[in-house]
């Protein structure tokens, strides 16, 4: 049986990249708990970014729930603007909505948000959808 679930973008401020001027732009962020070992981080709030392999969140949360950060295996990410950051990956469970998963995300202390990616976040869902005239994104399972 398949379940789905939707959840509505959020409005974050922005740049207009025309004028310059701060903005409001709804992005695509679904809530979230991150657990290691049954110990839960608090719900949360991650970008749902089809343009990112990985998943790839704040060093701070993964000290929050426990995880020593650099007992994971390091590796170098490359980001916007081809900048790299070191990461630390480590085996992690996500909670969305009814639906949890075990799966792995890098930790670097220069990652301010989460970012969910095609890898560690998509693969785990029979359908993502994104509908931007709704701004909404669908997940089926």
């Amino acid at each position: 049986m398949s379940n789905w679930f939707k959840f509505t973008y959020h409005p974050y401020p922005g740049k207009d990249l025309k004028t310059g001027e701060m903005v409001e732009v709804f992005r695509p962020t679904v809530p979230i708990v991150v657990s290691y070992k049954g110990i839960p981080s608090w719900e949360i709030q991650a970008l749902v970014d089809s343009g990112f392999d990985r998943n790839l969140f704040p060093a701070k949360l993964c000290e929050l729930i426990g995880i020593d950060i650099k007992s994971g295996d390091m590796r170098s990410i490359q980001g916007i603007g081809n900048s790299n950051i070191d990461a630390y990956t480590h085996k992690i469970r996500i909670h969305i909505a009814s639906h949890n998963f075990e799966t792995e995300a890098d930790f670097a202390y220069e990652q301010q948000s989460l970012l969910l990616g095609r890898e560690g976040f998509f693969k785990f869902f029979k359908k993502v959808e994104f509908k931007e005239k709704e701004k909404t994104v669908e997940f089926r399972t």
